[in-house]
């Protein structure tokens, strides 16, 4: 089933269990845990291994000395949903009890305060600990359940929990971002406005209002001229504002070469930029995920995406198009890919010839586009050439590491 389309199974919320008074895991540590499901690549180092908290609850000396080849049949089994050899049943049902008493143990000792979270990494408690934490997430509303993807179970995250790892993804970025009046950026154009800006200029009446005036600084060039007639010459004049309403757009590729970090880095810029845009109650960020199919992901969401398919880059610029279209504002659009695309919803055009054709009409809508790049193909970077000149206002990223890019979206769009 394609990702556009599917409706997951998803298990019955309980009430959460961080609303109550006695709760066994900090809202700290369960952001730390969802960031770190979320993304495998992020490391936090800890004091305590986990590992050594299983060895403390095997009972059998057997078991503990064949540790690393229990741990190990678990993990498969987890991964496989069956057992790989019925002989270890025995033992790996030990095994499972032991991890299960070994997590009672961890949040017993963090209740108490004999650690803390900072003695925890949670990239070792998922390693040695996941199903036992899921378990937990799972009845406190963060986890919804599984689903099967081909060779592995997808974990299938709240809105909640979508909300969490965006607050997460914010802190790693920045500390503070700016605020300004909702739904309103200053943008380079010039227009008649009553807010005035930094720069300097001679008077014009066409452009300024008696606002736009500097007085001192009129007086300044009046006495420089010797000359107080007050003429239109001798006014000095700011800047006009031109503030005006945006609209966000990230364009996400979600085919199948987007596996791994690219993925990763995509979902965390659009979750992250998100969260942003709402901490500073200016227009929602509108997130459009496209392989061969392009449609619009609502919050809560984008976590659950999973790579899959063709890339058809035509077809997810004109379902940008159409959204600035029924907009009254002008459209920020950024496009996150890694290659070339390979599939066009014109049947009668190429896939590359169809992106261009899409690049150029945007031009109708009053929309600027940021071209990201995650790949250095030569006949990829000379696309999004022809793609940034097609559509006039473009801009050209390359991201090595696509891990940084929720840091380029956040940072840019504090700068304003």
């Amino acid at each position: 089933m394609n990702m556009l389309e599917r409706e997951p199974s998803k298990i019955e919320k309980p009430e959460c269990g961080l609303c109550k008074e006695d709760e066994e895991l900090s809202s700290e540590l369960v952001s730390e845990l969802l960031y770190s499901f979320f993304n495998p690549y992020s490391k936090k180092e800890g004091n305590i291994s986990s590992k050594d908290y299983i060895k403390q609850n095997l009972e059998n000396g057997e078991s503990l000395e064949n540790f690393e080849t229990l741990d190990m049949i678990l993990k498969d089994l987890i991964a496989n949903f069956g057992y790989s050899n019925s002989s270890w049943i025995e033992r790996v049902d030990e095994f499972r009890k032991a991890k299960q008493k070994a997590w009672e143990q961890i949040k017993k000792e963090l209740m108490e305060g004999l650690i803390t979270q900072e003695d925890l990494s949670p990239n070792d408690l998922i390693e040695n600990l996941g199903e036992e934490i899921l378990e937990d997430l799972m009845k406190e509303g963060y986890i919804e359940g599984y689903e099967r993807r081909r060779y592995r179970k997808m974990i299938l995250f709240s809105k909640q929990a979508e909300k969490m790892v965006g607050e997460k993804i914010i802190q790693l970025a920045v500390e503070e971002l700016p605020v300004k009046n909702p739904g309103e950026e200053e943008t380079p154009k010039k227009s008649v406005s009553v807010f005035s800006s930094y720069f300097l200029t001679d008077y014009d009446p066409f452009t300024h209002v008696f606002d736009n005036i500097d007085l001192s600084e009129t007086l300044l060039n009046c006495a420089l001229k010797d000359d107080f007639s007050f003429d239109e010459k001798n006014i000095i004049a700011r800047e006009p504002k031109h503030l005006e309403k945006i609209i966000y757009i990230m364009l996400i590729d979600v085919s199948d070469s987007m596996r791994g970090k690219k993925f990763i880095g995509a979902i965390e810029s659009a979750i992250g930029l998100r969260e942003a845009i709402k901490r500073r109650d200016s227009k929602e960020l509108k997130v459009i995920a496209f392989n061969h199919r392009a449609r619009e992901v609502d919050r809560g969401e984008i976590l659950n995406l999973y790579p899959q398919g063709r890339t058809d880059i035509g077809l997810a610029l004109k379902k940008a198009r159409e959204s600035i279209k029924k907009s009254d504002g002008t459209g920020i659009v950024f496009l996150i890919t890694d290659g070339e695309p390979t599939s066009s919803f014109n049947p009668y055009i190429s896939p590359g010839k169809c992106a261009v054709r899409e690049a150029k009409l945007l031009r109708n809508v009053d929309a600027r586009l940021s071209i990201i790049m995650l790949g250095r193909d030569e006949s990829f970077r000379r696309l999004c050439e022809h793609m940034a000149k097609a559509c006039g206002r473009s801009r050209i990223f390359y991201f090595s590491d696509p891990l940084n890019l929720k840091n380029y979206f956040i940072k840019s769009f504090m700068r304003g």
